[in-house]
């Protein structure tokens, strides 16, 4: 009979703990994460008389406070006030990821960051691309910067479409379990661009205020469940 119950015990134990929902642990970030964007233009740009520009933020925002990582930061620190940021234009990576020397951006790596934000790809030429190249150096360059680090990793599609350096961009996030968001639709609608406000037609393209601003807000709307 005490063995029928202890049987009976038991096997209502395993049925709960099957059908008990699973909780997963909230991701545990530092109180103040180290949060580094490495993207290109769109991300920081210094002056440039010869194109016009005179900025010294993500063209083509009107402002330093109004570009995507401006406005990021703000959000962000709504969650995190005590957020350390650093942000680098890593167009050098872009026109050469078949063969990079990573030791280009020891100064990143020293930077230790918590959290990184890939938001590149508009310069990488996609009749570079062979296979799985892109995302293969893509992995390398994070592995790079975290360093045996533990490190939460974001990713973005480019800006104006582009199906051959998305579908390298979509994969290693998937690939690695990135978080992901895609950002090509913005770049699509002229009212995302600065059209008008410049006379060089390629700052021009570049997303102005508004564009500026929904890419911040997509970002963070990924980024801040890592809090």
């Amino acid at each position: 009979m005490k063995s029928n119950i202890k049987f009976l015990i038991l096997w209502t134990f395993i049925l709960w703990t099957s059908c008990a929902p699973q909780i997963e642990s909230p991701p545990v970030t530092k109180p103040d994460p180290r949060i580094l964007a490495i993207g290109n233009s769109i991300t920081w740009h210094p002056p440039s008389a010869e194109i016009g520009w005179s900025g010294n933020w993500g063209m083509a925002a009107s402002s330093a406070d109004k570009d995507y990582f401006s406005l990021l930061e703000n959000l962000i620190r709504s969650k995190k006030p005590e957020a350390v940021f650093m942000r680098e234009n890593v167009f050098p990576f872009e026109r050469g990821f078949e063969s990079f020397d990573f030791t280009f951006y020891n100064h990143l790596k020293d930077f230790e960051p918590d959290i990184l934000i890939i938001r590149f790809g508009e310069n990488i030429d996609s009749e570079t691309i062979e296979g799985n190249m892109l995302a293969n150096s893509i992995k390398d360059f994070v592995d790079f910067l975290a360093d045996g680090r533990e490190m939460q990793i974001l990713v973005t599609t480019t800006f104006w479409p582009n199906e051959i350096v998305n579908q390298q961009l979509i994969l290693s996030a998937e690939t690695n379990n990135w978080e992901l968001v895609r950002l090509s639709d913005l770049g699509s609608l002229e009212e995302n661009m600065a059209i008008g406000l410049f006379s060089n037609e390629a700052v021009a393209r570049h997303p102005g205020d508004l564009g500026m601003e929904r890419i911040a807000v997509r970002i963070f709307n990924v980024l801040k469940k890592l809090f």
